[in-house]
């Protein structure tokens, strides 16, 4: 009888037990297999708290080819096609119809791109709400279809789930094909040179497949390959949708497996080692981490009627990049407004403008922003471009990413330290090869330091009541006392970790038609502040690979098999430009490394 009791207690048990059990994996399925762009928030603290700087170690090579693994990998990326199929479809139902005349009013004022110099300041009224808003003209009905577009396609992404796993990992991307996936190779041997083991990834469009050489036999060996987007849209939804330029940044955002993932252009040199920004703040905390353009922002003030954005025009919260001064420390009259900077407003998308050349992005923790961002990109040259940019030099998706940020409510951080630029002089005459961009992590340690000792400085006072009207205050001196300062020896000192090489492009073939750069039918350096880039001979290195795999050893690249054919006598006028250029570098290398 005893006996009896207890088996009864236990199978009790047994089954209550089973039941939780049956409970948690339905649970299990129908909550953790997917992730809601409505939802995500609170779902992605808890992973990202467990999960924050446990990053799976990229050194190692993949080894386990089991079948159950393919399975996996085949499954994973047919929820990813049916995913983006649905995001796509709603980019179709959704996006507006028409494009923007490009008409700018008469009484705009913007007649070229507005810094935070001292000697611009006097032009800063221009960038007001009143004065933006005389620029690029939108009809009512415009902006009537404008909003409505917009809000049907956030409401329609935030019934997507996103497949669990999906993204995996860190990495690095950056988009190839054509002339593309040459100059991509080149960061790949800048990323190897510079001790930096992160895998990469390398988006080819459609219509630019056929690079077998590069991406089956070259990429391989530095733990790098090939996506090719065919592989991730539905062939159906590739067909719909034209891209060019700037737009396949939004793809290979989406497209690239990676969760942690650095989005570079093609012409983007890392030189300092990338194998721990993913464990460091600001981007852990953050999930999004981008870096600044020369100008400050012409974003229209429509914007943010068209999206909703709910802007205080009586509220000032900053001063440029100066987010800790309390602002009645630099305004005369906080009633009075008119003539401050429409982004120094809240609610606004903060100065400065941004440059994409290089982007950090948590795709599962800032999920809508990628998606919100597609959408402005696959209209951006249509409509979004111009709004965003009003006439401002490098229009594209450069804000495409802190404006998608900016209307979640989504935590960003954008490097203070100002754009370097390094070049060469002829004739008396500058010209820029390359913007320097700097490390995140040492701005960001400046950006702590400049809130403690500001915020100690007004938090004497008694109350906000008691803060003043300061004329004494400058920007300019906050900015350099904190972030500006090219002295490497300096405690202030921030390094350059990235060279977007914008002029010229490392593309063999155009340099030998240009012959690029000679002054004086000489031979000169394009590159002449080495001290700047951490004495890292970037042309020097890169003449070097092309010399290697593009002359001495078989060529990889479909671009230049294209270009060139079989004229030998095109393909012995471009290897002896490389090699007549390599020798020249290669014999001024220690002189341009002493020079400061």
């Amino acid at each position: 009888m005893l006996l009896t009791k207890r088996f009864s207690k236990l199978f009790k048990l047994a089954f209550i037990a089973l039941i939780l059990c049956g409970l948690f994996v339905i649970t299990n399925k129908y909550m953790d297999e997917n992730t809601s762009v409505r939802e995500y928030k609170s779902y992605l603290q808890d992973y990202l708290d467990s999960h924050s700087n446990k990053h799976p170690s990229t050194d190692a090579p993949v080894t386990d080819d089991s079948s159950s693994s393919k399975v996996n990998d085949n499954a994973a990326t047919r929820k990813l096609k049916d995913f983006y199929d649905k995001v796509f479809n709603f980019l179709i139902l959704d996006s507006p119809t028409g494009k923007s005349a490009r008409n700018y009013g008469k009484a705009c004022l913007l007649n070229g791109d507005i810094g935070d110099r001292p000697d611009q300041y006097e032009e800063l009224h221009k960038l007001s709400a009143k004065q933006l808003s005389k620029c690029l003209e939108l009809s009512p009905d415009e902006i009537s279809r404008l909003t409505k577009s917009h809000r049907d396609y956030v409401e329609h992404i935030a019934t997507l789930l996103l497949p669990k796993g999906t993204y995996k990992g860190s990495g690095i991307a950056t988009v190839g094909g054509g002339k593309f996936s040459l100059m991509a190779f080149l960061i790949i041997k800048t990323l190897r040179n510079r001790g930096t083991n992160l895998p990469v990834e390398v988006l080819i469009p459609p219509g630019d497949e056929g690079e077998s050489e590069f991406c089956n036999k070259i990429l391989p060996k530095y733990n790098s390959k090939c996506i090719y987007v065919s592989d991730i849209l539905p062939v159906e939804t590739i067909k719909k949708f034209h891209f060019e330029g700037y737009q396949f940044k939004s793809l290979a955002l989406i497209a690239s497996s990676f969760e942690n993932l650095l989005l570079l252009d093609a012409d983007n040199f890392p030189i300092k080692s990338l194998d721990n920004i993913f464990n460091e703040e600001p981007y852990v905390s953050t999930g999004l981490v981008m870096w600044p353009d020369f100008w400050r922002r012409t974003t229209h003030p429509l914007y943010y009627e068209i999206a909703g954005i709910p802007v205080n025009m009586n509220k000032r919260v900053r001063n440029s990049q100066d987010d800790i001064t309390p602002p009645a420390v630099y305004t005369k009259d906080l009633k009075n407004l008119d003539d401050v900077p429409l982004s120094d407003l809240d609610g606004t998308i903060p100065d400065v403008s941004t440059e994409s050349g290089q982007l950090m992005i948590n795709k599962s923790k800032q999920l809508a922003t990628a998606l919100l961002s597609l959408f402005y990109n696959v209209n951006g040259p249509n409509w979004y471009y111009p709004i965003f940019s009003q006439k401002a030099a490098g229009e594209g998706d450069k804000e495409t990413f802190i404006a998608a940020a900016n209307f979640y409510g989504e935590p960003f951080y954008q490097v203070r330290t100002r754009t370097g630029v390094e070049g060469y002089h002829e004739n008396k005459d500058f010209h820029g090869v390359a913007m320097l961009q700097h490390d995140f992590v040492q701005d960001y340690s400046r950006y702590l330091i400049a809130s403690k000792k500001t915020n100690d400085k007004y938090n004497t006072m008694k109350s906000s009541a008691s803060i003043k009207f300061d004329k004494s205050y400058s920007f300019e001196n906050y900015f350099e006392e904190f972030f500006e300062n090219e002295d490497t020896n300096a405690k202030n000192h921030v390094d350059v970790m990235f060279i977007h090489s914008n002029l010229p492009k490392f593309d063999p073939y155009d340099l030998s038609e240009t012959n690029f750069l000679t002054i004086d039918k000489k031979p000169a350096r394009s590159y002449t502040a080495l001290h700047k880039i951490q004495n890292y001979d970037i042309e020097l290195e890169n003449f070097k690979a092309l010399k290697e795999y593009v002359c001495t050893n078989k060529n990889p690249f479909k671009y230049l098999d294209d270009a060139l054919g079989e004229d030998k006598v095109k393909w012995k006028k471009m290897c002896d430009y490389i090699t007549e250029r390599l020798e020249f570098l290669e014999s001024t290398h220690d002189k341009a490394i002493a020079d400061k």
